[in-house]
């Protein structure tokens, strides 16, 4: 098995390295020439927790949640520029040099779905290009399909993908051009475009990055030549139509031992040639492509991913490693399959890192509650994933990033944190009143039923620090809720037969 991981190791280098030093598949923007991707797959937007910040109404969902955020500090991204700079210099610190930002159409078009954990739109876009500005960090667009609504007729790449010669994929192609006319050609700030991840092609010339998600076809009388010319031909139309030149990191959904969705979906045996020889071509880049398989065995998903990711190495495009926490969406999709959030997961995909030689890496997701998998501390997994993807990456796995960050909304009061999580005999609970307020701080277990009264009384502004005991209550998650005068905030905790347990 050694001797056959050195020699896809072995061909991958032969095979990307260009004529010049411009090496394909690396970072092309000034001041991180040549660097290897370091991703995170990001919802830029506030979580819907009622409040309108875009063009549409936020109904809440947190109940929706499958894993939970220990800091709402991160989920109030449009509520304050620090919770903005919180986010993204977090990422930084963690050693991501790429933000993939989820796109989900342009301003107005409202398709952000219920079940999603984030609210975003073109504005909250707006919102993560200005605070990269003098960040060390960089953002490329991750184009999504997405359901149509009463503003928008909806986008399937797989429906719209690749077209025609003459007109290839119009949808994706309008897309492309939206973004590029806002980031680029027209942008609100001017330093927006420095901001746009770019990546060497094969050629050694510069390409502005186009991630895509869940990439195949419903096309028929597909070939794995069409399929790959698709993407010239789409970036082609787009340096006609705007004078820039783009290139694509693709989802390549599995062909074999696969439910993926698609008529057509690629393969590294028989459509990797085909993309090898594609100028727009950038790297392949998967979102948790595991999944695919309709299995939880983790032996079983970490074996396959080992040999899916060895098969693209091969092909001698440049291969983005992906890893994630895990997978667990049952709350929005009952019956899907559950898996990771666990040691034996994590130190599993780091030796796939480790045995594939693998520098460029993207993580997913960073923030993504309720498909189960995120890189911030959350309730029910504590800071374990964070120092996991933080080792991984060489970051500087900073305290601050899981601990307790200042409130930034005036006049609200704001949960710091209820530690330890999960708890045993007693539980802290840290919370901040910006302004004087009668609080009410509940306990509620997992049926809404009150299990406890923490505190009841008014207090000044100021910061708190209070104790809780569940006195023979089972184990389970519950619901500590803080009250004020003006708002409430909600954070999850696990009781383990009262003492501490790793969960």
């Amino acid at each position: 098995m050694k001797k056959i991981i050195i020699a896809v190791i072995l061909a991958f280098t032969f095979n990307m390295l260009p004529a010049d030093d411009n090496i394909w598949g690396r970072i092309a923007n000034e001041g991180f020439e040549n660097e290897p991707v370091k991703s995170a797959y990001f919802f830029a937007g506030n979580w819907k927790n009622g409040v309108k910040f875009y063009e549409f109404d936020a109904v809440p969902n947190t109940s929706l949640y499958t894993i939970y955020p220990l800091d709402p500090t991160h989920l109030g991204w449009s509520e304050s520029e620090a919770n903005r700079e919180f986010a993204v210099n977090s990422l930084i610190l963690t050693g991501f040099n790429v933000i993939n930002m989820s796109y989900w159409g342009p301003e107005g078009t409202d398709n952000w779905a219920y079940w999603a954990p984030m609210q975003t739109s073109s504005l909250s876009h707006d919102e993560l290009f200005d605070i990269a500005v003098d960040k060390n960090i960089l953002i490329t667009p991750y184009i999504e399909s997405y359901a149509a609504t009463d503003s928008s007729p909806g986008f399937s790449f797989m429906d719209d993908f690749p077209g025609s010669a003459i007109n290839p994929a119009p949808g994706l192609v309008a897309h492309i051009e939206y973004l590029i006319d806002r980031y680029l050609i027209n942008p609100e700030n001017e330093a927006w475009p420095a901001k746009w991840a770019q990546m060497f092609d094969q050629d050694g010339k510069k390409r502005y990055v186009i991630s895509l998600i869940h990439v195949a076809s419903n096309q028929e009388e597909m070939s794995d030549q069409i399929f790959a010319e698709g993407f010239d031909n789409v970036a082609e139309k787009v340096h006609d139509d705007t004078g820039i030149l783009v290139g694509f990191t693709i989802d390549a959904l599995p062909r074999s031992e696969s439910n993926a969705p698609g008529l057509f979906k690629p393969s590294a045996a028989a459509t990797g040639p085909w993309l090898f020889t594609r100028s727009s071509i950038l790297a392949v880049s998967c979102f948790i492509p595991e999944i695919w398989t309709g299995k939880s065995d983790e032996d079983f998903l970490l074996q396959w991913k080992m040999q899916f990711s060895a098969g693209w190495i091969n092909t001698g495009i440049p291969f983005i490693q992906d890893v994630s926490p895990g997978y667990d969406a049952h709350i929005v999709f009952p019956g899907s399959v559950i898996y990771g959030n666990n040691n034996e997961w994590r130190e599993g995909q780091s030796m796939i890192v480790d045995e594939l030689n693998s520098e460029a890496i993207t993580f997913n997701t960073w923030n993504g509650y309720t498909e189960g998998f995120a890189g911030m501390p959350t309730a029910e997994y504590g800071d374990t994933t964070y120092y996991w993807i933080c080792g991984l990456l060489g970051g500087i796995c900073d305290d601050t990033v899981t601990g307790i960050n200042k409130p930034v909304k005036n006049g609200e009061p704001f949960l710091f944190q209820v530690f330890p999580n999960p708890f045993g005999s007693d539980v802290s609970v840290h919370y901040h009143l910006n302004a004087a307020s009668h609080i009410c701080l509940k306990v509620y277990d997992s049926r809404g039923s009150e299990a406890g009264v923490i505190e009841d009384l008014f207090r000044p502004a100021g910061t708190y620090i209070t104790h809780w005991n569940p006195r023979g209550l089972p184990d389970g998650m519950y619901f500590i809720r803080l009250d004020t005068e003006k708002q409430y905030y909600v954070m999850k905790v696990l009781l383990l037969n009262n003492k501490l347990t790793a969960y």
